[in-house]
């Protein structure tokens, strides 16, 4: 049987970067991140997607990701602002940008994109693990 393609962006959706000032040493996840993807990658083929360079992509896969993407779309893959499932024949996105949400409602696609708070914003603080419970509730 076929596994549903779950597109996941990157950036303050699983984490953020950390740098040394000049340039990237490593990669901050989220709470709870690493426990949500070996729950989806079990149900789910992962695809990451984000408006990222694609050197800034390998990069930041070099610090734990790869090992649960297998593919990956960059911003020198897909020129586009906003992140459109079907061009990479996804079923969902998870993304922190509302703007992919509202672009898709007018496509009709609005179900198939799960907005979680950005890491670090007022929702985050207040609940770390708010954006594993709503990802839970409608993929697993």
């Amino acid at each position: 049987m076929k596994k549903s393609r779950i597109a996941i962006d990157l950036d303050e959706t699983l984490g953020v970067t950390v740098t040394d000032s000049t340039s990237v040493i490593g990669f901050r996840l989220r709470d709870g991140c690493t426990e949500l993807l070996n729950r989806l990658k079990s149900k789910y083929h992962l695809v990451l997607w984000t408006v990222a360079s694609r050197s800034y992509l390998n990069k930041v896969l070099s610090f734990g990701l790869k090992d649960y993407f297998k593919e990956t779309y960059s911003w020198d893959d897909i020129e586009e602002s906003w992140k459109d499932i079907r061009n990479i024949n996804a079923d969902f996105l998870i993304d922190d940008d509302e703007y992919h949400w509202e672009v898709a409602k007018k496509h009709g696609l609005e179900s198939n994109y799960i907005i979680v708070p950005a890491y670090g914003s007022p929702e985050d603080q207040d609940d770390p693990l708010r954006w594993v419970k709503q990802i839970e509730e409608i993929l697993l």
